[in-house]
């Protein structure tokens, strides 16, 4: 689970799939690609019960990050309580062969030659993190604790999600299970003739070629995973602020929970 980022707000679980190549990491409605018929080898699912976790957000409602392990000052602002029945996280069991058989397919081929000509970046999905039941309160450090917010319970989230607006979650209306955080790795896709060098920024993808017309080839490269950053640099998240107390020490998470999402 070490690959898997926060998303700035929860997709609905049907939006997004193992195997599935995204234009756009933050919103699976964009362009995208996912191969019916292709079977995909997966790992045997991680369960953890009786998930919970701490996460800060933006002023407008993204998560920003999990604070598992984390300094956390009393006077924290915009901390959010995720509470769920449990989380359960899928993943490739390899995801350079599955792409591999993904990128043979003819159809995608044709879906791939058409991002090429875009230069569109594209995005991998290798694995999901699933909540069964998520609940979502603000929070607060009160008397060194953490616990729930007084006032303003609804929390707004951007419009960065598989949905036609920004969507509101009522503390009582929660419970619709949701992926929390996803992996995946970088794809690069060109097209150019077969003398054309690659750039150093080609280095750490996996290579493979297909001879379209004349002399002109189309380059696919699977890449390293998305970090964290990256995706905060994408859904225009400003770079979190230093803190200087022990999270641990408001929050009571014995050490087989204390995992988080992802260890983040």
């Amino acid at each position: 689970m070490a690959g898997t980022v926060l998303l700035p707000a929860p997709f609905a679980l049907n939006s997004v799939r193992l195997g599935q190549l995204l234009s756009d990491p933050l919103d699976p409605s964009a362009a995208s690609y996912i191969a019916a018929s292709t079977i995909i080898g997966r790992k045997e699912p991680h369960v953890q019960p009786s998930y919970k976790e701490l996460i800060a957000h933006d002023d407008e409602g993204r998560f920003v990050s999990t604070l598992s392990g984390r300094p956390l000052s009393p006077s924290q602002e915009n901390l959010l309580m995720v509470n769920a029945d449990h989380m359960e996280y899928i993943s490739l069991k390899n995801p350079s062969t599955a792409f591999d058989t993904l990128s043979h397919d003819p159809v995608a081929q044709t879906w791939l030659c058409e991002m090429a000509q875009r230069r569109q970046p594209l995005y991998y999905v290798v694995g999901l993190q699933k909540l069964k039941n998520p609940t979502f309160k603000r929070a607060i450090v009160k008397e060194g604790s953490i616990a729930e917010a007084d006032a303003n319970p609804k929390i707004r989230f951007s419009m960065h999600v598989r949905r036609d607006s920004a969507m509101d979650l009522e503390e009582e209306e929660n419970g619709s299970d949701a992926v929390l955080g996803i992996e995946v790795r970088k794809v690069k896709c060109w097209l150019g003739r077969t003398e054309e060098p690659h750039s150093l920024d080609d280095i750490d993808y996996s290579w493979s070629y297909r001879m379209l017309d004349g002399e002109v080839q189309m380059c696919t490269g699977l890449g390293k995973a998305l970090g964290q950053e990256e995706m905060r640099v994408l859904a225009g998240i400003a770079a979190e602020e230093d803190t200087d107390t022990s999270y641990e020490s408001y929050y009571d998470i014995s050490e087989d929970e204390d995992e988080g999402l992802a260890g983040f």
